[in-house]
C-alpha cells in the first residue's frame, strides 16, 4: 500500500471561511477579550442610563466593547480578504501528503513543503490545520477524505515529528 495519500478539493472563499472561523475560535485571548468587550458595553450603557455622568467616558466604553466583541470577526474578515489574493483560489486543489512532504498542484503550477516547516497540526471540525507558525496554516478539508485517509494523515504527521496543537 502506497504511503502517499492524495485528495483534491476546490479552494473556494467559503472554505477559506470555514477555517479561519475554526481558527479563531480557538484562540483564548479572542475569547477573553469578548468577555471584556462584554463587560465594557454593560458599563458604557450604563453611563447613558444615568449611573454616572461622563457621555465621554461611556462612549470610549461603548467603542471599546464593541471593538472586544467584534474582534474575532474582523480578524476572519480581513483574513479572508488576503486569502482572496491566493493564486489557487477558485481552482482545483491535488495535495498529496507523503512521510516526507506535503505537495500542492493546481493546473501547471504548484509546491511542496516538506514537514519540518510545520510547527503542529490541529485536526477540527471542517479539517486539518497546518500550522507554519501562529497565525499561518495550511489546510486540508475533511470533506475531501474518508476516515481511513484521516487516521493515516495523523499517522503520517505523528512519524514527522509534527506535533498536535
Amino acid at each position: 500500500m502506497s504511503e502517499t495519500i492524495i485528495f483534491d478539493y476546490q479552494l473556494t472563499k467559503e472554505l477559506w471561511q470555514k477555517f479561519f472561523v475554526a481558527h479563531y475560535s480557538r484562540d483564548t485571548g479572542l475569547k477573553l477579550r469578548y468577555l471584556w468587550g462584554v463587560v465594557c458595553i454593560v458599563i458604557g450603557a450604563g453611563g447613558f442610563g444615568g449611573f454616572y455622568e461622563s457621555p465621554l467616558i461611556a462612549t470610549l466604553l461603548l467603542a471599546t466593547g464593541f471593538y472586544g466583541v467584534l474582534s474575532k470577526h474582523l480578524l476572519i474578515y480581513k483574513s479572508l480578504r488576503a486569502a482572496c489574493r491566493h493564486p489557487f483560489l477558485g481552482k482545483e486543489l491535488t495535495v498529496a501528503v507523503s512521510p516526507d512532504e506535503i505537495s500542492v498542484r493546481s493546473e501547471n503550477s504548484g509546491y511542496s513543503q516538506p514537514w519540518n516547516n510545520f510547527v503542529g497540526y490541529r485536526k477540527l471540525d471542517p479539517g486539518f490545520l497546518l500550522y507554519h507558525d501562529k497565525n499561518s496554516f495550511f489546510f486540508i478539508p475533511l470533506a475531501a477524505m474518508t476516515a481511513g485517509h484521516a487516521r493515516r494523515v495523523v499517522d503520517i504527521l505523528g512519524r514527522a515529528k509534527v506535533p498536535e496543537l
